[in-house]
């Protein structure tokens, strides 16, 4: 009630979200563990934000990613989910480490 009355149950539901994010998942779509991860809950909007390696099954299981969220982590209230762009992998030269050079032959 402390929490409330100051304004204090949005994040820490927020916290609370991205926590136990792992756990939610599980339950909500255990085959995308370990592939998705949460990047920020938005307690005013309900809008949870995701990071993932599979975006379109993702977008398929959100409706049980938020059920699943808004049973598990009291006063959540998530009503969206937002699958956020995978990072730019940079393209770069490759690493010198693996290689050998060339031993230089000698004449006689």
């Amino acid at each position: 009630m402390m929490m409330t009355e100051r304004g204090m149950v949005a994040p820490a539901a927020g916290g609370s979200v991205l926590a136990q994010f792992d756990d939610i998942l599980a339950a909500a779509a255990p085959e995308l563990a370990g592939h998705v991860q949460a990047v920020a809950f938005d307690a005013d909007t309900g809008r949870l934000d995701v990071a993932p390696a599979y975006g379109t099954q993702l977008r398929w299981s959100a409706p049980k990613l938020i059920t699943a969220t808004n049973e598990r982590v009291q006063g959540a209230n998530v009503r969206s989910v937002g699958v956020l762009a995978p990072a730019p992998v940079k393209a770069g030269p490759a690493p010198a480490a693996g290689r050998t050079r060339p031993r230089p032959c000698g004449r006689e």
